[in-house]
């Protein structure tokens, strides 16, 4: 809020009157150029701050995302295991085993980008730079999306055996729902590890800007 004050004496001729508008004016510019100035300072600082928060953000989701992938290597090969060992025991060619039901995911964070989006940082970035981290972000969002989708397939695999039941407690077509159920995982699993492939992708081609 900008305060213009009366003069504290009378107006006695136009240049006493001239210069108390020129005092006004000059005051006025010194004020709104002082106020740009803060404002201009204050939106460099929110910028740089978001930049960098949204770079440490992405540098530590990528760590998160070499680990998510070494997991996902290990869970095909234990539902790999597992089917194998559902068919024997569909053909009656097993009758006792062990299932692996081990799991891990540590999604990715996106607590600076909704900071930088709340505050206004992205509309002060350059537009390629918001579309780049726009678009890892969104791939982030679809990445976490599906892993959610692949341990829903986990717990959906061990439903018959609530209760305490064993493999050997199973009639066949709740085995033959196992089997599917644990094709299906391994199809969701494939499909996370090719979205976390591209997503690495993407983070490589963003860090190079």
């Amino acid at each position: 809020m900008l305060d213009v004050h009366p003069p504290h004496h009378p107006v006695h001729a136009w240049r006493d009157f001239l210069l108390h508008i020129a005092t006004i004016v000059v005051g006025l510019l010194i004020a709104i150029g002082f106020e740009q100035t803060v404002e201009y300072v204050h939106h460099r600082h929110l910028l740089h701050q978001a930049e960098r928060d949204l770079r440490q953000e992405m540098t530590a989701n990528r760590q998160y995302l070499a680990m998510d992938e070494r997991q996902l290597k290990g869970e095909t090969e234990q539902f790999t295991d597992n089917l194998r060992l559902l068919d024997a025991l569909r053909a009656h060619s097993a009758t006792k085993g062990e299932l692996g039901f081990r799991w891990y995911w540590d999604g990715m964070q996106s607590s600076a980008w909704n900071t930088a989006r709340d505050t206004g940082a992205l509309a002060l970035m350059p537009y390629e730079d918001a579309q780049s981290f726009a678009v890892v972000y969104s791939q982030q969002e679809t990445v976490n999306k599906e892993s959610e989708v692949y341990i829903a397939d986990i717990y959906r695999i061990r439903s018959p055996l609530q209760g305490g039941r064993k493999l050997s407690d199973l009639q066949p077509a709740e085995l033959d729902t196992m089997i599917a159920n644990t094709q299906q995982t391994l199809s969701d699993i494939a499909h996370l590890s090719d979205l976390c492939k591209s997503l690495d992708t993407i983070y490589a081609d963003a860090g190079h800007q």
